[in-house]
């Protein structure tokens, strides 16, 4: 790496919250490239659920097994819950190109990049972790490439610029922004009784959706013996 593009980076890790700036061009994942591989992830993803639901499922049906086929079907279940989001997680985020406005992380299917400058949907996702709730932006381009990111991407000293050209600021123009989403960027101020009402709703889908997944694995499972 050459002396300038340290420059330039750590100047944006001082910026931008920990995102990495590059101002050397960086050629940008494909669209089709980054939806073929998220396709063959939730492939493989389903596959693996699928598979530890039927096959202990048919295997206690004809008595290869006495029972307990409710048991991978349970943590199938919660590996769906898990596994979903992970295929949107992204991980050493790099802004690019013109302007910075490409946006281009690692994930578990491989590099992807979305234009920040052509968002169409911005959805706000709080998951709990051990620090508290963690927010998260579900943002999507109109190529159709997907990401899970931080509110620093849309909104830091940097993120700011790109959050306006897109049009989230003031007028939202084509993008479809969740109330939820802005929220937590900013755009919307959030009344006493919605900050209660959502606190309420994060709790519960927090614990009861893992819960709720892992109970259709377990019914699939019973229904799959007794077929």
């Amino acid at each position: 790496m050459s002396k300038r593009q340290k420059k330039y980076r750590s100047a944006a890790r001082a910026a931008g919250a920990g995102i990495v700036v590059e101002k050397t061009p960086r050629a940008a994942v494909p669209a089709e490239t980054a939806r073929r591989r998220l396709h063959g992830g939730t492939a493989v993803l389903g596959g693996v659920v699928g598979g530890a639901i039927v096959v202990p499922a048919l295997l206690e049906r004809f008595g290869a097994m006495r029972s307990g086929a409710w048991v991978p079907a349970m943590f199938a279940g919660l590996a769906l819950a898990l596994g979903i989001p992970l295929l949107y997680t992204t991980f050493r985020p790099v802004r690019h190109g013109p302007g910075w406005q490409l946006l281009t992380a690692r994930t578990v299917t491989g590099n992807r990049t979305v234009d920040l400058s052509k968002l169409t949907q911005i959805r706000r996702v709080r998951v709990p972790s051990k620090e508290g709730w963690l927010d998260q932006f579900w943002i999507k381009d109109c190529r159709g490439v997907v990401l899970l990111v931080d509110k620093e991407v849309l909104m830091g000293p940097i993120g700011q610029a790109v959050v306006h050209s897109s049009g989230i600021s003031g007028s939202l123009g084509t993008v479809k922004i969740s109330r939820h989403a802005a929220v937590g960027l900013g755009l919307n101020e959030p009344s006493t009784v919605y900050r209660a009402a959502r606190a309420c709703a994060d709790a519960l889908l927090g614990i009861l959706t893992p819960g709720a997944i892992a109970a259709l694995g377990i019914l699939a499972s019973q229904l799959t013996r007794s077929a």
